[in-house]
């Protein structure tokens, strides 16, 4: 396996490695998952060099956050982070209407707008690949 698949790999693992625990509030995870990361690979004496990379990966997997993504695993796991919204899609109406408690049509007008900031935050060869499933899933869920 390539030093490339292999730091995606990683990347990819650990993106969302501290969301489900304690540590900060969730829309840090990627600061605190960068941490986990750093002493998780380093407890497996990975090389330091490569954790940097995959420090990286953690720390610039959110499209919210406007951090640049330097090298080809950063974009791949910031990429893949928002596909899988595209692969969760009754997890988006479950957050709007039973985390969120929106009605019917803000549930709706959320999870539509949600979808668009995500395809925006891909990057332009990755949004250019989902253009048409994108348009797809607009199609189906949003009759007008």
């Amino acid at each position: 396996m390539g030093l490339i698949l292999k730091l995606l790999n990683y990347g990819a693992l650990l993106h969302d490695i501290s969301k489900p625990s304690k540590y900060g509030p969730p829309e840090e995870h990627h600061i605190y998952g960068a941490k986990i990361a750093e002493e998780l690979l380093t407890n497996l004496n990975y090389p330091k060099d490569r954790i940097e990379r995959v420090k990286n990966c953690v720390l610039n997997h959110r499209g919210s956050v406007n951090r640049p993504k330097d090298t080809i695993e950063e974009q791949c796991v910031a990429d893949a982070d928002v596909i899988a919204h595209f692969d969760c899609i009754p997890m988006l109406f479950s957050k709007a209407y039973q985390k969120m408690n929106l009605s019917l049509s803000d549930g709706e007008e959320w999870v539509r707008k949600k979808l668009e900031r995500d395809y925006n935050k891909l990057s332009p060869r990755t949004k250019n690949l989902l253009k048409d499933r994108y348009e797809n899933i607009l199609e189906v869920l949003f009759v007008k």
